[in-house]
């Protein structure tokens, strides 16, 4: 059954919604807790100016991927199973 949910294209697609879905409201959530708010030039200075940018999208990206797939395949194998 995991590997049937792995290589479904409808798998890729609900992971590919719910990681950016994650990456968003992620970042908002942390944006205005240690902004306080909509304070983007002390955002730029320190993610930006201080080459940590990189390190930012990545984090964004592994973390949005990860969440993906496991809520992916979970919401995948509850239809698999209610069609039973």
């Amino acid at each position: 059954m995991f590997s049937a949910i792995i290589s479904s294209k409808r798998y890729w697609i609900t992971v590919l919604y719910i990681g950016l879905g994650f990456i968003v409201i992620f970042s908002i959530i942390e944006h205005f807790m240690q902004y306080g708010g909509v304070d983007m030039d002390t955002f730029i200075k320190e993610r930006i100016e201080n080459e940590q940018w990189i390190r930012y999208l990545l984090s964004r990206f592994v973390g949005g991927l990860l969440y993906g797939m496991i809520m992916g395949y979970y919401f995948e194998l509850r239809k698999q199973k209610s069609n039973r």
